[in-house]
């Protein structure tokens, strides 16, 4: 929360619905071109986040997916405990004790063991419900936008949205480009695909590490929509993919399966679809190293595909 009136306001709701409590700590995260706002506080009962956003489809996103989805992951994920359907638009949930994975130091074993118990809860999260379209959610459950049936056509529209802000902003280049149009004819790899639960930016940014070590669970559920399950093997903003691949073998091994020759098809897909987006973002939002990553990611994918 930027401006302190608002901040003033939203404490004010949260103490009126949850009772005492005394602001331990906040932060701004910002990222992918939305903000949010998050605040630590400090209950009789545990710590909790009230956490606020600028963008309604993020926060409908996110409190539909912690009350309709979240739950598949047991005792490892936020509870919904507040929401706030007014500006500032505002949710409260439960802390899950413990660190932010990406800053814990961890063996390789630890690391390993960590990725593959991620893997099992994904398959859990995924295997909770089937739908009907891809696409986000309103707080009701309906479309927040126009609904899609059919995964190819899924994915096609959004690589296609990518490519054109890329081809706007002038930040595709010729070969990018060509690796993109090989990606495309892989699209058919799609063909019956169910829209599944996805995170969407299950990475461990977003995962929690216990005092043990072990992997305590999953956070942050605002990108969380209807989607095909590759979404969640393919968005790793350290390319972890590349540079880490025995990691993913990790999580894919907790997952409980190896991926089919479609599935692999349907990977090199994602990769490239978050590639492009990081491309695209990159130079949009002048995060130039995040875009270079993005080509960089791109040109490792065209030796598979071109």
């Amino acid at each position: 929360m930027n401006d302190n009136s608002e901040m003033t306001d939203t404490l004010n709701w949260c103490e009126a619905v949850l009772g005492s409590f005394e602001v331990a700590a906040d932060h701004l995260v910002s990222h992918a071109g939305k903000q949010a706002s998050a605040c630590r506080l400090r209950m009789p009962s545990g710590y909790c986040y009230i956490k606020t956003h600028d963008d309604r489809s993020a926060w409908e996103s996110e409190v539909h997916a912690y009350e309709c989805w979240a739950s598949a992951f047991g005792g490892r994920a936020p509870k919904l405990l507040a929401v706030h359907d007014e500006s500032p638009l505002a949710l409260v949930v439960t802390e899950l004790p413990g660190e932010i994975a990406e800053r814990a130091a961890l063996s390789a074993s630890q690391e390993s063991e960590l990725w593959m118990t991620a893997g099992r809860a994904l398959s859990v999260f995924h295997d909770s419900a089937e739908g009907e379209w891809f696409g986000p959610c309103r707080l009701d459950g309906t479309p927040a936008e126009t609904p899609i049936y059919d995964a190819k056509d899924y994915v096609l529209a959004d690589m296609d949205h990518a490519v054109e802000k890329g081809l706007r902003a002038g930040c595709l280049r010729e070969n990018e480009r060509s690796v993109i149009n090989a990606a495309r004819e892989l699209v058919p790899a799609f063909e019956g695909e169910r829209p599944v639960p996805c995170h969407r930016d299950y990475i461990p940014a977003n995962w929690i590490v216990s005092d043990a070590r072990t992997w305590a669970g999953v956070i942050d559920f605002e990108s969380a929509q209807w989607d095909v399950r590759v979404a969640d093997f393919t968005r790793y903003p350290n390319w972890d993919w590349m540079d880490r691949p025995e990691l993913v073998d990790a999580l894919l091994e907790g997952y409980g399966r190896s991926f089919t020759p479609a599935e692999e098809q349907q990977r090199m897909v994602g990769h490239v679809q978050y590639a492009v987006g990081a491309i695209v973002w990159g130079s949009e939002n002048a995060y130039y190293g995040f875009a270079e990553e993005g080509r960089q990611a791109l040109m490792r994918v065209a030796k598979a595909l071109v």
